[in-house]
């Protein structure tokens, strides 16, 4: 958020991720109920949530806010709740990133988009801009996360955290951006079919929240499982019990599956990959 004295208005990225909870009269300290979403990672709120869906959509919008008439004076939609913050300057401008890969400056007067470049992926930060040797920059850290971003995206090309830096007469290229690797479902893992059902239990109450549906969500920055390379999926013990991913954030498992609980969630992921995988 930011504000332009001369303008007298407020910048601000307005999200709205509508959700629907419901309360669990079975609900027990610690219980586990396959089935349930995220019941078995430790996040148990004695809630159900969005079993009835909510009535309006996620939405995100720049909103330049006027706080003396309280109301907007022009709002831009957005096709993500999750962009990054403004930038409003003395030379009548504001600058924001977008959930889509976008670095854009508007008229902080009446919205007008005035200039854009893509940044090969989504934005949350917020820019900044400053004087050296009398000739002024705008830099912007470029990098998709947060909560939100997690799981969702709203780009099909990806980058590392990169530092992009502005000014007028900069000639600097842009550099490469990689292509999500969402081409090719899993395939090869060895399963057994009557474990499919367990293991969709399995899934929805240890995974589903962080990887989605195997082959079917978009994915974030946590990796959509069903586009992972089969040695991931067949390995896949080695990253649920003390994995390296634990240190980034995932939880541990150990204690809460057993040998038998993985393989039956491979047979998940496999047997969903499997079943939307288009045939010839």
């Amino acid at each position: 958020m930011s504000f332009n004295p001369a303008t007298g208005l407020v910048y601000m990225p307005v999200q709205g991720v509508p959700l629907t909870l419901m309360d669990n009269k079975d609900w027990k300290f610690n219980g586990v109920r396959p089935g349930e979403p995220h019941s078995n990672m430790g996040w148990n709120t004695a809630n159900f949530a969005n079993v009835e869906p909510p009535t309006s959509k996620p939405y995100g919008r720049l909103v330049a806010w006027d706080p003396v008439k309280q109301q907007a004076a022009w709002t831009k939609e957005q096709i993500s709740p999750w962009n990054g913050g403004t930038l409003t300057t003395a030379g009548n401008l504001v600058f924001q990133g977008t959930a889509d890969g976008r670095f854009i400056a508007y008229n902080a007067t009446t919205g007008e988009p005035l200039w854009e470049t893509p940044t090969g992926t989504g934005v949350i930060a917020a820019p900044s801009t400053y004087l050296v040797d009398g000739k002024q920059y705008v830099s912007i850290a470029v990098g998709w996360g947060g909560v939100y971003g997690l799981a969702q995206r709203a780009t099909d090309r990806q980058g590392p955290g990169t530092v992009y830096t502005f000014a007028v007469g900069g000639k600097a290229p842009a550099p490469a951006f990689v292509k999500y690797q969402m081409d090719k479902l899993v395939a090869g893992v060895k399963y057994d079919p009557a474990h499919v059902p367990t293991g969709t239990a399995l899934y929805v109450s240890n995974c589903v929240f962080c990887h989605g549906v195997p082959g079917v969500d978009r994915g974030g920055n946590i990796p959509n499982l069903g586009y992972m390379d089969a040695s991931y999926i067949e390995n896949l013990d080695k990253f649920v019990f003390k994995g390296p991913a634990t240190e980034r954030g995932m939880p541990d498992f150990t204690g809460k599956l057993s040998m038998d609980d993985v393989q039956k969630i491979k047979a998940f992921i496999q047997g969903t990959a499997d079943a939307i995988r288009p045939k010839n």
